[in-house]
């Protein structure tokens, strides 16, 4: 119930900060209506989305790999577009993540600790790569950067924490007391020592495996650059004119704000970080931009809907031959 009535608050939170944009003027729900007489647009959207789905869905099949299990990219889709139906139209305290978790360990019985884990740091990987992307662009946009204070302290926040989770992860990785320290049989809660075992070990796979980790990175900044193609064809849709190359710099900024889980998908927060950074910078219309692009969300997400109804029981991860040596080892 403390679940329940936390998402609901979440929830609630959202919605009210939508409510306020729209009595303060600063979203004109009619604009929407735009994407409809744009038409073309939207179908390009649609399609630039599917193929962010489809790198997302690489991505995740790539990285069960180093483990000697095996998630087709068509079974990996699937479960991305669940994630979005569940995540887009039944928000909640874990939303499509644990939609995905769920279908993806309820047939894998002894090695849910491992996809699971495999699952989240997929996750990581993407938030990571968002991260980082706006620092592709800061060369260009250097003046602006210097005329903005509010911009360079942000950018700076921005490397501060994708800094802090790579050092995470290389602690993980290559730090063998961690893993030795949660071995000991010493220690107590037995249970919770073994799967953090389990976890480091898994995470452990890809330091044995670099190439994993850097065609996964790579496959997220794509993904993430077809994210702000996206909107960007949603600026064109509501107002072409004020199309602008520091779009490039600023969106990403944005998407990162609206990927933390202070309301269930970024709803309402991710709003206002929009209409705050377009209006900083010198831009207009960017808390309708982002409705936009959740529109466009929302009508790929029916494809999750589609799925969920004829049902994912068929979704299994194979250990192939020697998974287990290689995860011992």
């Amino acid at each position: 119930m403390r679940h329940m009535a936390f998402a609901a608050l979440r929830l609630a939170a959202g919605v009210a900060i939508l409510v306020y944009l729209a009595k303060s003027g600063i979203i004109t729900f009619g604009a929407l209506t735009k994407l409809i007489v744009a038409w073309p647009i939207t179908l390009a959207a649609i399609a630039v989305f599917l193929a962010d789905i489809l790198l997302m869905a690489l991505r995740t099949s790539w990285l069960f790999r180093p483990l000697g299990m095996r998630l087709t990219v068509w079974r990996s889709m699937q479960l991305t577009l669940l994630s979005i139906f569940f995540s887009t139209f039944l928000p909640g305290a874990g939303g499509g993540d644990i939609a995905k978790l769920y279908y993806a360990t309820k047939e894998n019985e002894g090695r849910r600790t491992e996809v699971a884990t495999v699952l989240i740091f997929d996750r990581v990987i993407g938030f990571f790569a968002m991260l980082i992307l706006p620092f592709f662009f800061v060369p260009f946009f250097l003046p602006l950067i210097r005329r903005v204070p509010t911009l360079r302290g942000i950018l700076i926040l921005i490397a501060f924490i994708a800094g802090a989770l790579l050092a995470l992860f290389l602690l993980l990785t290559f730090n063998q007391r961690i893993r030795n320290l949660f071995a000991r049989d010493s220690l107590p809660w037995l249970r919770w020592r073994k799967q953090a075992c389990r976890v480091l070990e898994t995470i452990g796979a890809y330091g044995r495996s670099p190439s994993t980790l850097l065609g996964a990175l790579v496959i997220s900044l794509v993904a993430n650059l077809s994210v702000i193609a996206i909107t960007v064809l949603a600026v064109l849709a509501l107002d072409s004119a004020s199309l602008a190359s520091k779009m490039y710099l600023v969106i990403p900024i944005g998407h990162i704000v609206n990927g933390l889980p202070l309301t269930p998908g970024g709803l309402g927060v991710g709003e206002t970080a929009f209409n705050g950074l377009f209006e900083m910078t010198g831009l207009h219309g960017g808390a309708e931009t982002l409705l936009c692009w959740r529109v466009w969300k929302a009508l790929v997400g029916l494809l999750g809907l589609m799925i969920y109804i004829r049902g994912m029981s068929r979704i299994v991860l194979v250990s192939e031959p020697g998974s287990e040596e290689q995860l011992a080892s």
